[in-house]
């Protein structure tokens, strides 16, 4: 069960975001990207174990766990590690939350975390299940960070990022925008893009941001203890054979 192409989608039962991350350029199998994994079915929990998944890194904050579930990873074989980071505060403020605001909240508040994801990601024995809710922000932030680590071209980064915009519309953002508007907040454009879009602008801001505050992809993690072992394992790990730093470069 492989895909060819960025952003294709896997089909995994209960999941709408599954896919490997930069197909291509990463070592096919090695790291995967989704949105939550609470509704897997049974073929779905089948599907995890046949991608022979080791590690499921949940980004979920507490309040995101309450109302959507725990993963179902029963007979998966693969562990789960919770790195709470909390996504967009609508429950607080919806008026004024923006997706480039709830960026610089994550790049900030949640620093440490999302440099300890990438450690898990460095350290796992297998492959590895990156999750949020949307498998869009939290998830994005952590995949664009470890991919230019890596020395990906800015240009696979961002197409990376925004195929999830065309794997959430319909079904997904649908239930997300009733289960919203139950909540009697106004769907607004700015609300709709924090929910289920993913424009390349906002990620290219982000990343201008940590270049012009940290000097780098690179500085801001090693501020999060990504250091220079920690990169090493990442190429040996996920850069596909023969490739600089790879296992068998």
């Amino acid at each position: 069960m492989t895909s060819d192409a960025v952003g294709s989608r896997l089909e995994v039962p209960g999941t709408h975001n599954f896919r490997e991350v930069a197909p291509g350029t990463l070592r096919p199998g090695s790291l995967y990207r989704s949105d939550a994994l609470h509704r897997l079915t049974r073929a779905g929990r089948r599907a995890l174990a046949e991608l022979g998944i080791a590690v499921v890194i949940d980004l979920r904050s507490a309040i995101d766990r309450r109302v959507g579930g725990r993963d179902r990873l029963r007979g998966t074989g693969a562990r789960r590690v919770s790195i709470p980071i909390s996504g967009s505060p609508l429950h607080r403020d919806p008026e004024s939350v923006t997706l480039r605001g709830v960026y610089r909240t994550v790049l900030t508040e949640h620093h440490a975390d999302l440099g300890r994801a990438i450690r898990v990601i460095a350290d796992a024995e297998g492959p590895v299940v990156v999750h949020c809710t949307a498998g869009k922000d939290r998830t994005g932030l952590v995949v664009a960070l470890l991919l230019l680590a890596l020395e990906v071209d800015a240009e696979t980064v961002l197409a990376d990022y925004t195929a999830t915009e065309a794997n959430l519309a319909g079904e997904w953002t649908d239930r997300i925008v009733r289960k919203v508007r139950r909540l009697r907040v106004l769907v607004t454009d700015s609300i709709l893009e924090v929910l289920a879009q993913s424009p390349e602008a906002v990620l290219r801001e982000s990343l201008e941001w940590i270049e012009s505050e940290h000097g780098g992809v690179r500085d801001y993690l090693a501020a999060a203890g990504v250091d220079a072992e920690v990169l090493a394992r990442l190429r040996r790990n996920l850069l596909p054979a023969g490739a600089p730093g790879s296992a068998t470069s």
